[in-house]
Protein backbone atom coordinates (compact mmCIF):
# COMPACT_ATOMS: atom_id res chain seq x y z
CA UNK A 1 0.00 0.00 0.00
CA UNK A 2 2.87 2.24 0.69
CA UNK A 3 4.54 2.00 -2.96
CA UNK A 4 0.92 2.90 -4.27
CA UNK A 5 0.67 5.94 -2.43
CA UNK A 6 4.31 6.74 -3.18
CA UNK A 7 3.69 5.96 -7.25
CA UNK A 8 0.51 7.83 -6.63
CA UNK A 9 2.02 10.91 -5.24
CA UNK A 10 5.18 11.21 -7.07
CA UNK A 11 2.77 10.59 -10.31
CA UNK A 12 0.62 13.57 -9.58
CA UNK A 13 3.59 15.72 -9.30
CA UNK A 14 5.09 14.88 -11.80
CA UNK A 15 1.84 15.24 -14.04
CA UNK A 16 1.04 18.61 -12.82
CA UNK A 17 4.45 19.90 -13.74
CA UNK A 18 4.78 18.82 -17.15
CA UNK A 19 0.40 19.57 -17.53
CA UNK A 20 1.51 23.47 -16.32
CA UNK A 21 4.84 23.43 -18.85
CA UNK A 22 2.71 22.68 -21.76
CA UNK A 23 -0.17 25.01 -20.91
CA UNK A 24 2.26 28.08 -19.69
CA UNK A 25 5.16 27.77 -22.09
CA UNK A 26 4.11 25.85 -24.95
CA UNK A 27 0.31 26.17 -25.87
CA UNK A 28 1.04 30.03 -24.96
CA UNK A 29 2.85 30.59 -28.12
CA UNK A 30 0.39 29.46 -30.45
CA UNK A 31 -2.30 31.74 -30.79
CA UNK A 32 -3.81 30.79 -34.42
CA UNK A 33 -4.54 28.19 -36.29
CA UNK A 34 -1.96 28.11 -38.75
CA UNK A 35 0.77 27.41 -35.85
CA UNK A 36 -1.52 24.36 -35.17
CA UNK A 37 -1.18 23.04 -38.35
CA UNK A 38 2.36 23.26 -38.11
CA UNK A 39 2.48 20.83 -35.40
CA UNK A 40 2.63 17.50 -36.27
CA UNK A 41 0.81 15.84 -33.85
CA UNK A 42 -1.76 17.66 -34.05
CA UNK A 43 -1.74 18.23 -37.62
CA UNK A 44 -1.80 13.97 -37.35
CA UNK A 45 -4.23 13.90 -34.54
CA UNK A 46 -6.88 16.08 -36.79
CA UNK A 47 -6.41 14.23 -39.99
CA UNK A 48 -6.41 10.87 -38.00
CA UNK A 49 -10.25 11.37 -36.82
CA UNK A 50 -11.14 14.14 -39.76
CA UNK A 51 -11.81 16.58 -37.31
CA UNK A 52 -12.90 20.42 -38.66
CA UNK A 53 -10.90 22.61 -37.46
CA UNK A 54 -13.78 25.23 -38.13
CA UNK A 55 -16.32 23.88 -35.55
CA UNK A 56 -13.12 22.31 -33.48
CA UNK A 57 -11.95 24.93 -31.04
CA UNK A 58 -8.39 25.78 -31.32
CA UNK A 59 -7.91 26.23 -27.20
CA UNK A 60 -10.04 22.40 -27.14
CA UNK A 61 -7.46 20.51 -29.31
CA UNK A 62 -4.43 22.20 -27.68
CA UNK A 63 -5.36 21.32 -24.11
CA UNK A 64 -6.23 17.90 -25.17
CA UNK A 65 -3.04 17.49 -26.68
CA UNK A 66 -1.47 18.80 -23.59
CA UNK A 67 -2.99 16.82 -21.46
CA UNK A 68 -2.40 13.60 -23.07
CA UNK A 69 1.18 14.20 -23.49
CA UNK A 70 1.67 14.94 -19.78
CA UNK A 71 -0.21 12.40 -19.03
CA UNK A 72 2.05 10.05 -20.84
CA UNK A 73 5.57 11.74 -20.04
CA UNK A 74 4.61 11.61 -16.45
CA UNK A 75 3.07 8.05 -16.16
CA UNK A 76 6.22 6.68 -18.30
CA UNK A 77 8.99 8.87 -16.12
CA UNK A 78 7.32 7.59 -12.56
CA UNK A 79 7.29 3.96 -13.63
CA UNK A 80 10.43 3.94 -14.87
CA UNK A 81 11.76 5.34 -11.80
CA UNK A 82 10.22 2.15 -9.55
CA UNK A 83 11.79 -0.59 -12.64
CA UNK A 84 15.20 -1.10 -10.95
CA UNK A 85 16.51 -3.45 -13.91
CA UNK A 86 17.50 -1.65 -16.79
CA UNK A 87 16.15 -4.24 -19.50
CA UNK A 88 12.87 -4.87 -18.28
CA UNK A 89 12.36 -0.83 -17.58
CA UNK A 90 13.47 -0.51 -21.49
CA UNK A 91 10.96 -3.07 -22.63
CA UNK A 92 8.27 -2.26 -20.11
CA UNK A 93 8.49 1.88 -21.01
CA UNK A 94 8.41 0.87 -24.67
CA UNK A 95 5.15 -1.01 -24.65
CA UNK A 96 4.16 1.21 -22.27
CA UNK A 97 4.77 4.50 -24.46
CA UNK A 98 2.82 2.68 -27.28
CA UNK A 99 0.17 1.53 -26.02
CA UNK A 100 -0.83 5.02 -24.33
CA UNK A 101 0.03 6.76 -27.38
CA UNK A 102 -2.88 4.64 -28.95
CA UNK A 103 -5.45 3.93 -26.49
CA UNK A 104 -5.43 7.85 -25.15
CA UNK A 105 -4.76 9.37 -28.25
CA UNK A 106 -7.86 7.11 -30.08
CA UNK A 107 -10.36 7.68 -27.45
CA UNK A 108 -9.47 11.41 -27.31
CA UNK A 109 -10.09 11.17 -30.87
CA UNK A 110 -13.04 9.80 -31.10
CA UNK A 111 -14.87 11.69 -27.67
CA UNK A 112 -13.95 15.03 -29.94
CA UNK A 113 -15.48 13.85 -33.09
CA UNK A 114 -19.01 12.65 -31.25
CA UNK A 115 -18.99 15.84 -29.82
CA UNK A 116 -18.03 18.13 -33.04
CA UNK A 117 -20.72 15.99 -35.00
CA UNK A 118 -23.63 17.06 -32.17
CA UNK A 119 -22.42 20.08 -31.79
CA UNK A 120 -19.76 22.89 -32.00
CA UNK A 121 -16.71 22.09 -29.23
Amino acid sequence: MKYVLTFLYDFVLIFLVILLIYLVFINKRKKNYSKLKKNDYVRLFIARYNLDVKKTKYKTILNVVAFINSFILSFTAVLSMYIKNYVWKILVIFVVVFSLIYALYELAGRVLKRKEEKKNV
